[in-house]
């Protein structure tokens, strides 16, 4: 059973992906108490160990982030919730990939570590709403139930580029479909490209990774008229990597200026 620190309180800070702000919450031996439980579950192959790697081509990383830690009598930490962050990039075409796996680091009663992976779509959503340290880790431990943060909904504006009929009609550069200006269209945004309507936040990204063929293959714009077009999106963002988003709702208020794409990729 776990001997909780009798301690009072203490709220916490977040940096701007959820991760625990560690160096003001948690004293030094804790945090080092945290350092020794994460090397002992690497130790014991249980966690990846991290890593940087960078060539003149790629660069490429493994990262431990602590989302949470629950200190007990000592000071010790028995207990952790951490992200496993892989990251990957092309240095000379600007593409990258990322994978995020959430694990319960846990030493046992016995002096056993334990690890635990967790639920990877609903763990950050609750560190939102875990304001005060080793509140996260106790809903895992099942002390406690931290709900998911609600999302909330409003309308913001970003930049697609679509292509342009003879006629005049703006439709999707990959099935045809109609973009009506000024009407919602409505898909569900989903994870891994799942679903929904992609756009960029920024119109120089828009255009940028459309002239050097990122948004979509050459081969889907071939021949075609490509127009960039403000847009307004709603409900629920998937957000990638590269910059790309998908939002359930999207219309599309006017359009901008044409778009051409590079005969060579830079």
């Amino acid at each position: 059973m776990l001997q909780l620190a009798t301690t009072t309180a203490r709220t916490i800070r977040r940096n701007s992906y959820g991760a625990l702000d560690t160096a003001s919450a948690l004293q030094p031996d804790e945090r080092a108490a945290v350092r020794v439980l994460l090397n002992r579950s690497v130790k014991d192959d249980l966690l990846p160990e991290p890593y940087v790697e960078r060539s003149k081509r790629e660069f490429e990383s493994l990262n431990h982030h602590v989302y949470d830690a629950l200190p007990t009598e000592g000071p010790a930490v028995d207990a952790v919730v951490v992200l496993v962050l892989w990251y990957w990039k092309d240095l000379r075409k600007e593409r990258t990939r990322m994978e995020k796996t959430y694990y319960l680091v846990r030493q046992t009663a016995s002096g056993a570590v334990t690890v635990t992976e967790l639920d990877g779509r609903t763990c950050a959503k609750r560190a939102k709403n875990a304001n005060e340290l080793g509140q996260l880790t106790r809903h895992y431990l099942g002390l406690e139930h931290v709900k998911c943060a609600t999302p909330h909904v409003q309308s913001s504006l970003g930049y697609k580029v679509v292509a342009k009929t003879p006629e005049g009609a703006l439709v999707s550069a990959f099935d045809g479909s109609l973009y009506k200006p000024g009407t919602w269209r409505s898909e569900a945004a989903q994870d891994d490209h799942g679903g929904g309507f992609y756009y960029y936040e920024s119109e120089d990204l828009a255009i940028k990774t459309t002239q050097r063929g990122h948004t979509f293959a050459r081969c889907v714009s071939e021949g075609k008229s490509l127009v960039l077009c403000a847009v307004e999106v709603s409900g629920r963002v998937v957000e990638y990597d590269s910059g790309k988003r998908a939002a359930s709702r999207l219309r599309i208020l006017r359009e901008l200026s044409p778009v051409e794409v590079c005969a060579d990729d830079d």
